[in-house]
């Protein structure tokens, strides 16, 4: 019992390591070993049992600043917190028991059978994970590689899904070449070719990808666009008295950039704490900030709407003109349970939802992107029409919705986020991580501005270009392009991959069980 829970603590412990912000991503290729060996000699209920358990560890490692989150804003006291925590970390437990229960199950002679049999359940059960009960796709295995580029190329294929696949059936193979030279068995010659093609071939892929993806954005269009990051803390972002104080760190930042010739200036979420659309005072000054800069200016602002059932909110992004006219909105699609709104309310009458200044929001109904005209970098001539698809917040971690975008005629991709309440924890630093997947999957320079940090620009395969400190005042400028490149397969057909890894599991388990019934008959 003391040997499994060791091997549980060190392969969970391992795979937090991989993480933001310790980010030794190379733990993730053997962190799962440990976990294989504990299962050794385990039944089918001492299976899912250590599967909980070493969840448990894992997820209570990576999600912890839930409980930071909800004392701090949402005025949880701290053991209903950790309560909180308590079923979430639960909940997402689930998945690798699960795992845990069918690799025990699903033990047979063949090697590579049971790599491709535990990296496609792996993989389907995470793609379950980011869809079931409005979906939490955080922490996926193959998020921890996004320091390895070469290695995160193949998600223009197979999206995050693809990643986590290389992972487990790397560790899936070591492991059980390891249980054979410890047995002092023969290692299959095949096992040996399993480790060095799981390696070598997303690799290749990934170098000659990489290459030319760098040679064909060099030609897009390029614009220079300009990120303000005004660092208010959470505590006092919603203060009416500050209002003023706010459109002005804003305004100072804007003209610093555009001082730079930035002509897109990117916002973080909410950045104006009250409805622009009202056209107060300060919404004028917001307006002439945008006159005065030349520039557009991209905001996140909180916005309603009078309906048949009364007042609506949303969570908005605003597109201003340079001539200081509002040219366009988007309306959040995909809201934060807790977040932005409490679900079984009358239950649950003692939480707030973390955004406050205004009431539940509602879902917007479109992927739309908000379409400007910009200058060339280089000659300062007004372009084409170019369209820039905004994620807010944690739509940045469903990759469906920058599919969408991006499928709608975005060649710029922009997410505007208010990490403010995850604090000094390592959410905005997995935020930040999750949202390069998205220039990958989608092959476009990504810009995120977040009011306290992480913000940055990354190119299409990947690479961080620039990006900010947490907790500081401060902009970012630089040329970006403008993607012209056709789809890439994974906007096309999206998780089709973890799709058919879901389905492989489905068919591979309960051919098994059949089997091994029949065997014991």
């Amino acid at each position: 019992m003391k040997k499994s829970l060791l091997l549980l603590a060190a392969s969970a412990g391992a795979l937090i390591a991989s993480f933001a912000p310790i980010s030794i991503f190379p733990l993730a290729w053997v962190a799962i070993v440990p976990l294989l060996f504990a299962l050794e000699g385990k039944g089918k209920r001492g299976a899912f049992l250590t599967g909980l358990v070493w969840g448990l560890i894992f997820f209570t490692g990576t999600v912890y600043w839930v409980v930071h989150s909800m004392y701090h804003f949402g005025g949880v006291p701290i053991p209903i917190g950790v309560a909180v925590l308590a079923l979430l970390a639960l909940y997402m437990s689930l998945y690798p028991a699960l795992f845990a229960l069918a690799f025990s199950v699903a033990r047979t002679g063949n090697p590579i059978f049971q790599v491709i049999a535990a990296s496609s359940l792996w993989v389907g059960l995470e793609y379950l994970r980011g869809y079931l009960l409005t979906g939490f796709p955080w922490v996926a295995l193959g998020y921890s590689q996004t320091p390895f580029t070469s290695i995160i190329q193949v998600a223009d294929i197979a999206g995050v899904g693809g990643v986590s696949f290389i992972l487990v059936a790397f560790n899936t193979a070591l492991y059980l070449a390891i249980k054979k030279f410890v047995a002092r068995e023969r290692v299959p010659l095949a096992l040996y070719a399993a480790l060095i093609c799981i390696v070598a071939a997303p690799l290749i892929y990934g170098e000659l990808r990489r290459a030319q993806v760098e040679k064909l954005s060099k030609d897009w269009q390029k614009v220079r666009v300009g990120i303000a990051q005004g660092n208010f803390d959470q505590s006092i972002k919603w203060d009416p008295s500050r209002q003023q104080e706010t459109i002005e760190v804003y305004r100072d930042l804007s003209l610093n950039i555009a001082g730079r010739r930035g002509n897109l200036i990117l916002w973080p979420e909410t950045a104006i704490p009250f409805y622009l659309q009202l056209r107060d005072s300060n919404g004028e000054m917001v307006l002439e900030t945008a006159r005065k800069t030349e520039s557009h200016i991209i905001t996140g602002s909180p916005a309603y709407r009078r309906g048949e059932r009364g007042i609506e909110y949303f969570n908005s992004a605003f597109l201003i003109s340079p001539e200081g006219e509002m040219a366009g909105r988007y309306d959040k699609v995909h809201l934060v349970p807790f977040g932005e709104y409490v679900p079984l309310k009358r239950l649950l009458f003692f939480i707030k939802k973390l955004t406050v200044g205004v009431g539940d929001f509602s879902s917007g109904t479109s992927l739309t992107p908000l379409t400007l005209l910009t200058h060339q970098a280089a000659s300062g001539e007004r372009s084409d029409r170019s369209s820039v698809g905004v994620l807010i917040c944690f739509e940045s971690i469903f990759p469906k919705l920058a599919r969408g975008m991006v499928g709608n005629g975005a060649n710029l991709l922009a997410v505007i986020t208010n990490d403010g309440w995850f604090g000094r924890t390592s959410a905005p630093y997995q935020h930040f991580d999750i949202a390069v997947f998205r220039a990958v999957e989608n092959r476009s320079f990504l810009l995120r501005a977040a009011n306290t940090g992480v913000s940055g620009i990354v190119n299409p395969t990947g690479r961080i270009i620039t990006k900010s400190s947490l907790f500081t005042r401060t902009t970012l400028v630089e040329d970006v392009g403008l993607r012209t490149a056709p789809l890439t397969f994974y906007t096309r057909y999206g998780d089709l991959f973890s799709i058919l890894c879901l389905i492989t599991s489905l068919i591979i388990l309960p051919s098994i069980l059949l089997r091994k019934r029949h065997d014991s008959d």
